[in-house]
C-alpha cells in the first residue's frame, strides 16, 4: 500500500513538473499593438467662425482633418482659410497642410504657403509666398522665420522672415531683404 502511495504520489509530481516545465517554455504570444485611429477623420472640411458683431471671421476649407487623439492635435490637409481682416479686407492663405494643436488657437501652416489680398487702399492684389506660416488667430498675427517672397502689382521682394499684424494691416519683413520695384 505504501508502496502504491510513493507511486501516486511521484505520479503526481512527475505531472505537476511536466505541467510547469510546459507552462514555462512556452514563449508567450507576442502582444499586437492596437493600431492607432484618429480621434475623428472628417473629408470636405467647411469650417466658419463669426466674430463678436456676428460678421464673419474665418472660414477655413480643407480636403480632410485628422485628430491624433493622444495630443488632440488636428491635421489638415489641403487648406484654405479666409480671413476677414479689417471692414472691406479679406485675405486667403492655401497650404499643403496645417497642425491645429488642442485649443486651436495658434495655427501651424506647411507647404507652399500662399497668402494674398488686397491691401487697404491699394488696386493691385498682393501675395505672399513662403514654406511655414504660424497664425495666431486670437492675436490675428501671422510670423514666419523662412524664406518669404511679396509680391504686389509689379513689386517683388524676397526676405527672410516677416512679422505681420493682420488686425492692423501692417506687415515687417525681418532679415535679407531684396527688391525689385518696376515702373
Amino acid at each position: 500500500m505504501i508502496g502504491r502511495l510513493l507511486l501516486l504520489a511521484a505520479l503526481l509530481a512527475l505531472i505537476a513538473v511536466l505541467v510547469e516545465w510546459r507552462l514555462l517554455d512556452r514563449d508567450a504570444a507576442p502582444a499586437v499593438p492596437e493600431p492607432a485611429r484618429p480621434g475623428y477623420y472628417l473629408m470636405d472640411v467647411n469650417l466658419e467662425e463669426f466674430s463678436a458683431n456676428g460678421r464673419p471671421r474665418l472660414g477655413v476649407l480643407a480636403a480632410s482633418a485628422a485628430e491624433e487623439p493622444a495630443s488632440g492635435q488636428v491635421t489638415l490637409h489641403q487648406v484654405a482659410v479666409d480671413y476677414y481682416a479689417l471692414a472691406g479686407q479679406g485675405w486667403r492663405l492655401t497650404a499643403a497642410a496645417a497642425r491645429v494643436p488642442r485649443g486651436g488657437r495658434v495655427v501651424e501652416f506647411e507647404g507652399d504657403v500662399r497668402m494674398s489680398g488686397r491691401p487697404a487702399g491699394e488696386v493691385e492684389l498682393a501675395e505672399l509666398r513662403t514654406a511655414r506660416l504660424t497664425l495666431d488667430t486670437d492675436r490675428e498675427h501671422a510670423q514666419t522665420r523662412d524664406l518669404v517672397t511679396l509680391a504686389f502689382g509689379r513689386h517683388l521682394m524676397h526676405a527672410r522672415g516677416l512679422q505681420a499684424d493682420l488686425k492692423a494691416g501692417s506687415l515687417r519683413l525681418e532679415s535679407d531683404v531684396h527688391g525689385l520695384f518696376n515702373p
